[in-house]
């Protein structure tokens, strides 16, 4: 078995090549060996070219995998880029609204402080106080003394997308909520200035306004010893204010002159009636500057100061009246002064 295949590989071979016409045959010797050579090679190479087509199938297959996957990354990373975009418009569309809310806020606030100032130019004298700061005013104060005093620190964090978007969300709510709270604080401040105004006009008809210069009680309403012989007691209907022959007299009250005249116990006096349905009189005078008929303004000078009739020094005395009885004066008059004390 083993000759025969010894035989085999060392027996020879002859391939005759005929072309066409009277061309002349080519012969091809060689041996087995030759041609199993040649046929192993072919099979090699033939294996080698299938492996090769395999891995470019494979590489090109995965190829297609990684541009697939980088064209899917970068659309995702094109949506993020929009979403981005569409985020910080959406913030800057929130800002700019914010922006519009905070000059209706300060156009509010101008009208509040208009109107604050009416309020104050209607007291006049400042009978409400602006030293009078709330308490929200008052820590808003301590603490920027206390930032003023110390010092601050601390890791400088910054604010991420989230924070920011939190912020702007709560600043707006604050916003919101200040433009609804507004109308009903402006409310307020009418209800209040309409109070006020009132209680101006009533405090002009009122003998409110101190009647002179000096303000020296020498005698009040209501029982008192006699004063020019100290026998017995009797009823003192007014108010002493003692002064200067000459001193000015004022109305203390808007309202029209009644009466003028002279006698013995009033001495030289005058007569108001007001709207209140109030009546002031004013006596022992020494000069009177008005007539019957004429219509007064409170604090409008009226008469000067004296020691006519039944006196026993220059002074004036302040009466008033309510539906025809006297009333203590000291129910109606301020001091100068005393209302910058309330």
């Amino acid at each position: 078995m083993r000759g025969r295949f010894k035989k085999s590989l060392t027996r020879r071979y002859t391939m005759l090549v005929v072309p066409e016409g009277t061309n002349p045959v080519f012969r091809f010797k060689f041996h087995f060996t030759h041609l199993l050579a040649v046929l192993i090679a072919a099979a090699v190479l033939l294996c080698s070219v299938l492996v090769l087509f395999v891995v470019n199938r494979s590489h090109t297959s995965r190829i297609g995998s990684l541009e697939a996957e980088l064209s899917d990354s970068s659309d995702q990373f094109q949506s993020t880029v929009v979403d981005k975009e569409k985020e910080i418009d959406r913030l800057l569309s929130e800002l700019m609204e914010l922006s519009e809310k905070s000059k209706t806020i300060e156009s509010k606030m101008s009208e509040l402080e208009q109107l604050e100032a009416e309020l104050k130019s209607i007291t006049d004298d400042g009978i409400i106080q602006k030293n009078k700061v709330n308490s929200a005013s008052l820590n808003q104060s301590l603490d920027t003394e206390a930032l003023a005093a110390g010092g601050v620190g601390g890791d400088a964090v910054p604010l991420s997308e989230q924070d920011i978007a939190s912020l702007v969300e709560e600043t707006k709510e604050s916003i919101t909520t200040s433009l609804n709270e507004m109308p009903k604080l402006q409310q307020r401040l009418e209800q209040t200035k309409s109070s006020i105004q009132r209680y101006k006009k009533m405090m002009i008809i009122l003998p409110t306004f101190w009647p002179t210069e000096s303000v020296r009680v020498t005698s009040r309403f209501g029982e008192r010893d006699n004063p020019f012989d100290g026998s017995g007691h009797e009823l003192h209907k007014g108010l002493d204010i003692g002064g200067g022959v000459g001193d000015p007299v004022y109305a203390a009250a808007d309202g029209k002159v009644t009466d003028t005249g002279y006698n013995s116990g009033r001495g030289n006096y005058i007569t108001v009636s007001h709207p209140s349905g109030l009546t002031t009189i004013y006596m022992h005078l020494s000069k009177i500057e008005v007539e019957k008929g004429d219509s007064v303004k409170q604090s409008e000078k009226i008469a000067e100061m004296g020691s006519t009739g039944r006196s026993t020094g220059p002074h004036l005395h302040f009466q008033v009246e309510k539906n025809g009885s006297t009333v203590d004066p000291e129910l109606y008059l301020r001091k100068p002064g005393e209302e910058d004390q309330k």
